[in-house]
């Protein structure tokens, strides 16, 4: 218990730390920032009852009349959710202009067809090929990073030490005292916000879309699934089904990203 404890403390240190540097790192950098796909994640063909888009790599499945879209989203299409990069509360763009996204990122759309209503939860879990298993970041995750962010008089972040990590996915920088932009994180609050799925209550023909924000997955997770476990079929008699969508892909790694 104690070691999850601080395991759980480690991580949310690791996260805020992230957080502050996605404001100092893009605040100092002069450089355009470059995303670049050496890492992206692809739906595995053969799965029953999906049909699998060739262009975006999403993959639909529909059951009881209701369709479940989910689509992995790579560097760039985390790059471009927003306009200005200093904002993007998913990734971190260096002083030399490269991005790192922070987490694995899905788009989930459901599309309740020809159901009376759908019940629909925010909840995902996505278990790796070793078995471990991760639920997806909720707002309330978010908030507690954003309300751990004091601003002081003049909006001066302290000098302190970030912790070093060998993973090609976190680059930080050991020391760093510079101006805090506030603004920009106000608004990747906001994104966070507008952007990650939430519950809801869908009659028929309505849809829901939103971002499905996972821990970043390491190199050698070549594998995984995603399932869907909350979503609730109302009848017109008021009796309720539960549905679970599992949907199978994959990680694929370039050769400069594996040697790194």
């Amino acid at each position: 218990m104690t070691c999850q404890i601080l395991k759980g403390t480690y991580t949310n240190y690791l996260r805020f730390g992230i957080l502050i540097l996605v404001s100092v790192l893009l605040a100092s950098c002069a450089v355009v920032p470059q995303p670049s796909v050496e890492v992206y994640i692809e739906p595995i063909e053969g799965q029953t009852n999906t049909k699998i888009n060739p262009e975006t790599g999403a993959v639909t499945m529909l059951q009881k009349g209701v369709a479940v879209t989910i689509e992995p989203l790579d560097e760039v299409e985390i790059f471009e959710l927003t306009d200005d990069p200093r904002i993007n509360p998913y990734l971190i763009v260096g002083r030399r202009g490269d991005v790192e996204p922070i987490y694995t990122v899905f788009e989930m759309t459901v599309h309740n067809l020809d159901t009376p209503r759908v019940l629909v939860e925010e909840s995902a879990i996505l278990i790796d090929r070793n078995g471990a298993q991760y639920a997806n970041l909720t707002y309330d995750y978010f908030e507690d990073l954003y309300d751990n962010v004091t601003p002081s008089e003049h909006n001066v972040l302290p000098a302190r030490t970030y912790p070093h990590h060998h993973s090609p996915y976190h680059r930080y920088y050991p020391y760093s005292q510079t101006y805090l932009d506030m603004a920009a994180l106000e608004e990747g609050h906001a994104v966070v916000a507008e952007s990650l799925f939430e519950s809801g209550k869908l009659f028929k023909g309505a849809k829901r879309r939103g971002l499905l924000i996972f821990e970043r997955l390491n190199l050698d997770n070549t594998e995984m699934r995603i399932i869907v476990p909350e979503i609730n079929v109302v009848r017109s008699d008021g009796k309720q089904e539960k549905l679970k969508f599992k949907f199978d892909f994959r990680q694929v790694v370039s050769e400069k990203s594996a040697i790194q």
